[in-house]
């Protein structure tokens, strides 16, 4: 098997990112700019569309039709616009079809994530920058697997089709928060970013104080919890109440973050 840095190196194979997601990345922590954002995104007609949509459907339930994005910006915030705008650049470099990834499916759990991430950052009074984006792209090394060792990922779908980091460990010799991690780098990702990508999956010791890794573990195994067909009650899902008492945020609040995950989730899927 080739050494890691020989697997590693294919990153340079990876495609660009979209542009726009890329510049809004670089301006989360930065000055807010009304004016620059919205040129940047009326450059792209149809990004202006779906953002509108989105804008308008139920889960904002706006009591009147938002008719610009302009006017989307100015009622539902520029950091919403923001969130809106990572998801649809997000969407658009999924790669070409594999037989065996589930891109529906993919792309709904990361969205509701990314939403559960951001609810959490609010419940636990941590700054919200980087908290929705974390989410969105905790599992993209998900995606490289895919897009760079498709047979290998059919391999794994062989083996069991919810394969785990030990089965990506043993055909692969690495996992998908390692890869991500290193995309993420690669990307110049901002390094929080980076860091909560390859935390995703680690589980937290008593003594772990808050962080952006933390939010998405925990809203990881939120939205993991309710997507299976036996999901457990939360307060008798041991490693989900570790992290809320770590975050200190109640069982009640969890399961409002979830649903509000779910549904955000389900409204982008339904515009897509």
């Amino acid at each position: 098997m080739p050494l890691l840095k020989n697997k590693f190196a294919c990153l340079a194979n990876l495609p660009s990112m979209p542009t726009l997601l890329m510049e809004a990345l670089q301006q989360i922590n930065g000055k807010q700019n009304l004016t620059l954002l919205v040129d940047k995104i009326g450059q792209d007609p149809s990004i202006v569309i779906r953002i509108l949509r989105i804008a308008n459907s139920p889960f904002y339930g706006m009591s009147r039709e938002i008719g610009s994005l302009r006017e989307a910006i100015v009622l539902l915030g520029i950091n919403r616009i923001k969130d809106m705008l990572m998801s649809l650049c997000f969407s658009r470099m999924l790669p070409e079809q594999h037989k065996d990834f589930n891109y529906d499916l993919f792309l709904h759990h990361s969205m509701a994530v990314a939403e559960c991430t951001r609810q959490l950052a609010n419940c636990t009074s941590t700054s919200p920058d980087f908290a929705f984006t974390a989410g969105l792209l905790h599992d993209i090394g998900d995606l490289v697997i895919v897009m760079l060792f498709p047979d290998e990922f059919s391999q794994l779908v062989k083996m069991s089709e919810k394969f785990g980091i030990e089965e990506e460990q043993k055909v692969l010799g690495f996992n998908h928060t390692i890869i991500g991690g290193k995309a993420a780098q690669y990307w110049n990702f901002p390094q929080e970013i980076q860091e909560a990508i390859e935390q995703h999956e680690t589980y937290p010791e008593s003594a772990t104080t808050k962080s952006l890794g933390l939010l998405v573990y925990t809203a990881n195994l939120l939205i993991v919890n309710t997507e299976q067909p036996d999901k457990s009650a939360l307060e008798e899902h041991e490693p989900i109440c570790t992290a809320l008492a770590i975050l200190n945020v109640s069982i009640d609040q969890a399961a409002h973050c979830t649903d509000s995950g779910r549904q955000f989730a389900d409204q982008i899927l339904t515009l897509h």
